[in-house]
């Protein structure tokens, strides 16, 4: 006898989000592979981690320097700086927080690099001058080693990612390989775990 459509087990469908993590996962996992790879002396899986972050990177960098030549050149520094430095990149943190690192801190050095502000300027400089910002970031990094030693990777990198990239959760989520859920759990419990050990007031 015939067994009713209707009363047919049927598979269990994969949600969206389901999907959306399994794809972030194999993106990591490739990322992380191709990583190591170079480290390994492997050009070829460099080049490849370039052809990935290369568009992404110099948007974040066009945002923190406002010229497209410059972000340009930041961009082109970046690769090289992480090609020489590879020997130190760590397996246990995500490459995308490592050479974002490098981005950020070369668009500081390049401003710190910059004439001071003269004198009749410089209260108005304080407000606008992107130099300002800068420099302030640099402060800031001082921060954010702390912050590494109170946080588990995964909490730090949500942090890092949404609050010193500025990006956005479903961007945060996209480089993490996660769902924007997982992020805002994660931010969460950083949050939560840093207002217990940081002063009253920090700002990162």
């Amino acid at each position: 006898m015939a067994v009713p459509a209707e009363s047919r087990p049927t598979p269990e469908r994969k949600s969206a989000s389901t999907t959306d993590n399994t794809e972030r996962d194999q993106s990591r996992a490739e990322e992380l592979a191709l990583a190591i790879a170079a480290k390994g002396g492997c050009m070829d899986s460099f080049e490849q981690l370039v052809t990935r972050f290369e568009n992404r990177l110099f948007a974040f960098l066009y945002k923190k320097v406002g010229n497209h030549h410059l972000a340009q050149d930041l961009l082109q520094s970046t690769f090289v700086t992480a090609y020489r430095k590879l020997h130190s990149y760590n397996p246990k943190y995500a490459f995308s927080t490592w050479i974002y690192t490098i981005a950020s801190r070369l668009a500081i050095n390049h401003f710190r690099r910059k004439q001071p502000v003269e004198t009749e300027h410089a209260d108005r400089a304080v407000e606008t001058n992107p130099r300002s910002k800068l420099i302030a970031s640099e402060r800031a990094m001082s921060i954010w080693n702390q912050i590494r030693e109170f946080l588990t990777e995964s909490q730090f990198n949500a942090l890092w990612h949404f609050y010193g990239e500025e990006r956005n959760l479903e961007e945060t989520a996209g480089v993490m390989s996660k769902s924007v859920g997982s992020v805002k759990v994660l931010l969460h419990r950083a949050r939560r775990k840093l207002a217990e050990v940081l002063p009253r007031g920090t700002d990162f």
